[in-house]
């Protein structure tokens, strides 16, 4: 029961930020695209954990510092969208995901292999 409860928040939570991101992120994002990959709550909901992925690889760190910065403004949005759902507004720590920037290199790395094929 309580895991339910717990994933419901994290798509409510989800669904908030992106709205956010959609409405305020070109004012202050610029011209970095971010996907929001998913949503992790602590068990005690005290702890929102932001997983994002930004377009340009080069640019995490400014990405992550920025989002860092905005924070406030995140969890005053969820506070006035979904404050009368969730009875507490979780602490939000965004966390740069770059596991498809890893795997793309990976998968590069196989595609340029020379591996001969099996004769039988």
């Amino acid at each position: 029961m309580q895991r339910a409860r717990i994933e419901k928040h994290e798509s409510l939570i989800h669904q908030v930020i992106n709205e956010y991101l959609i409405k305020e992120g070109k004012g202050f994002l610029k011209n970095e695209f971010i996907t929001i990959m998913g949503i992790k709550l602590s068990p005690d909901l005290s702890i929102a954990l932001i997983f994002v992925s930004v377009l340009n690889h080069d640019k995490n760190e400014f990405v992550e510092k920025l989002l860092t910065a905005k924070k406030y403004d995140f969890k005053n949005y969820l506070s006035k969208s979904i404050g009368k759902k969730i009875r507490k507004i979780p602490d939000i720590k965004f966390i740069v995901d770059d596991t498809e920037y890893e795997a793309s290199k990976i998968d590069t790395i196989i595609s340029k292999l020379n591996i001969p094929d099996k004769k039988k």
